[in-house]
């Protein structure tokens, strides 16, 4: 992706994670690893969004790091970027061990509402990693005055 190029897609990885994109879209990757990187990181990062561009931002962190590194301006930092009817997906890696509960994800929900979103979807992710996945969209879109 060039620098003149915006991204449609913004990938945030909270925690020690690697994470390779395939895809084709325009995605801008964002890792943090520690609290006091975050909001630079995420100043830095929004500066490549412009306004209505994304179709979506997909935050991923691990259960673990919930309590730790998950702070609602990774959300919000890019909720005026998304278009209308973009999506903002939160993975939350769980283990088989240890699956992620709804009371876990309380603080991530809030954010989302608070960020004017309106969650969709919500539960546990397939297969048997006790992942937890929300998901949101911008208000606005041609699909949503349909309902």
């Amino acid at each position: 992706m060039s620098n003149d190029d915006p991204p449609t897609t913004v990938l945030v990885l909270l925690g020690n994670m690697h994470f390779e994109h395939a895809g084709t879209a325009e995605v801008l990757s964002v890792k943090i690893s520690t609290k006091e990187e975050l909001s630079g990181s995420l100043e830095t990062a929004a500066e490549r969004v412009k306004p209505s561009t994304l179709d979506a931002l997909h935050v991923i962190l691990k259960s673990s790091s919930v309590s730790s590194l998950y702070d609602d301006t990774a959300v919000s930092t890019f909720v005026d970027g998304l278009k209308p009817g973009g999506e903002v997906t939160v993975h939350v890696m769980g283990s088989q061990d240890m699956p992620v509960q709804a009371g876990d994800v309380d603080g991530i929900r809030m954010s989302l509402v608070m960020a004017n979103l309106r969650l969709v979807q919500e539960g546990i992710t397939d297969g048997e990693e006790g992942g937890w996945v929300l998901m949101a969209q911008k208000p606005g879109s041609e699909d949503e005055e349909d309902e």
